[in-house]
């Protein structure tokens, strides 16, 4: 024989000698090694026979089939054992699990239960214990385990210890005194799940709902859908060319701006001119407007006049003068918005002071006070306004005005159409009676265009229907500016 199978056989005999007293016993390696080498299955049988302790230490010991969230109570050791004795109490091992899958539940033990003592990795590198809880009756579990092929586990965290020593959970007394090793198991531990409490949300990464529709236009209303340009007529009031509009401009804003009006005169008191005569009228009126509030705003109005007339109807010479007129100071305030119905109405004063010279004919020399009323509504992406006013003259006795003047009753209807943020195109009807200074009735197509937030310039064409006045004409050129601040 060689040196390998003596040193065999020597191993052979130490385990059958020792096997009398010892609970060791040959692995399945050592065995197939040993009958490789030439010993008998008789020999090899009686070295590796077990005792009848129904606890042993093993190296592949099987896993704890635990159905419960609980671990059941361990039995007080005996009076006379003490701590030094490592060894636990023998434990019946439980039934195959392939043969009966459909195990009862360990019943939930209370009352204290003595700590384990704690096993010396020294003495048992691994150690597994198998528990075989005694099955409780309880029908409404056995009809349920019936019903159901596979077994219900438990909802618990499952800790899986594969490292030696495992990293397992902690768990409340009595057990939490002794550690609790094994091999491939899986340990269910009692202590409820804890999570952090949520203290912030994620952010969505997109803030901005798309809209629901895609035409907004038709459901929203005209102010949120296209942005009008409040600016200003001839009188500094927030409206169209003439007309008056019951819109007021945000608090704080003020604007700022002129108007030109030209036109040739073509009749008097609707005589035409004849051979020879002739004559026109240029005015500027410069303007301030500041709203006040949401619902009041005040304008200021200056014009700046320069007119020729050549006709012996009127006077005996003919006159050519320029300077500034007689100055206006109006109010408008919004008595009422009604957004359901999408209609605002107003109220308004003016008042026009002698601020021009009454001997060149540049102003009237007397005050005059006005009172109008303006009122407007939303059809859609049509906007209409309406005025009615009244204005009672002074009585001035002067070469220009001899007979006195009458008081004047006016009105103005005015559509707007937003075509876009920056073109708006606007259409109105004037209309005044002067009592014995004639009838004046004019259509006036017009075009407002914004470039940018600040400026607005507009500009349109009144053209006569019937006019009898003084100074009659066929039409005029009207042209604007307006300058917003906040």
């Amino acid at each position: 024989m060689n040196k390998k199978t003596i040193l065999l056989g020597l191993a052979a005999c130490s385990v059958f000698l020792t096997t009398g007293w010892t609970r060791d016993y040959l692995q399945s390696g050592t065995q197939s090694q040993l009958r490789s080498s030439g010993f008998s299955s008789t020999f090899i049988a009686r070295a590796t026979q077990r005792t009848g302790e129904a606890y042993r230490v093993l190296s592949d010991a099987p896993s704890i089939a635990a159905q419960q969230d609980a671990l059941p109570s361990f039995p007080p050791p005996p009076a006379g054992d003490s701590g030094s004795d490592p060894t636990l109490q023998p434990i019946p091992r439980p039934p195959d699990t392939a043969a009966a899958p459909d195990l009862p539940p360990v019943p939930a033990t209370g009352g204290d239960a003595p700590s384990l003592p704690a096993i010396a990795p020294a003495e048992a590198p691994v150690a597994a214990a198998t528990v075989n809880p005694k099955p409780k009756k309880n029908s409404g579990s056995t009809k349920s385990s019936k019903k159901s092929p596979t077994k219900k586990r438990s909802s618990a965290p499952i800790v899986s210890s594969g490292d030696y020593p495992p990293a397992l959970p902690s768990f409340p007394p009595p057990y939490g005194a002794a550690p609790v090793y094994g091999s491939g198991q899986e340990i269910y531990s009692q202590d409820p799940l804890q999570l952090p409490p949520v203290s912030s949300l994620p952010e969505p990464s997109r803030t901005t709902l798309p809209p629901i529709t895609r035409d907004a236009m038709m459901t929203a209303p005209l102010g949120e859908a296209v942005s009008r340009v409040l600016a200003a007529n001839f009188m500094g009031l927030t409206g169209l060319m003439n007309t008056t509009s019951a819109d007021i401009s945000r608090e704080g804003s003020f604007k700022c701006g002129f108007h030109t009006s030209w036109f040739a005169l073509d009749r008097v008191y609707d005589r035409v001119l004849a051979s020879g005569e002739s004559g026109d009228l240029l005015e500027i009126p410069l303007f301030f407007n500041y709203a006040v509030t949401n619902d009041l705003e005040f304008a200021f109005s200056l014009p700046i006049l320069n007119y020729t007339v050549k006709s012996r109807i009127l006077w005996s010479k003919d006159f050519r003068e320029s300077g500034t007129g007689d100055c206006k100071l109006a109010f408008k305030y919004r008595v009422f918005d009604n957004p359901q119905y999408q209609m605002r109405g107003a109220f308004g004063l003016g008042f026009k002071f002698p601020t021009g010279s009454d001997q060149k004919g540049l102003g009237t020399g007397k005050t005059d006070f006005e009172v109008f009323t303006a009122f407007s509504k939303n059809f859609e992406r049509i906007i209409a306004h309406l005025n009615l006013g009244y204005i009672m003259t002074g009585d001035p006795n002067t070469q220009f005005y001899p007979d006195g003047l009458a008081d004047i009753f006016y009105y103005n209807i005015g559509i707007e159409y937003p075509h876009n943020h920056n073109v708006t195109v606007m259409t109105e009807v004037n209309g005044q009676d002067w009592g014995a200074e004639g009838l004046r009735i004019d259509v006036t197509p017009g075009l407002r265009y914004t470039p940018t937030e600040n400026f607005a310039f507009e500009v349109g064409v009144p053209i006569a229907v019937t006019n009898d006045q003084r100074y009659g004409y066929n039409y005029r050129m009207v042209f604007g500016v307006t300058a917003f601040f906040k």
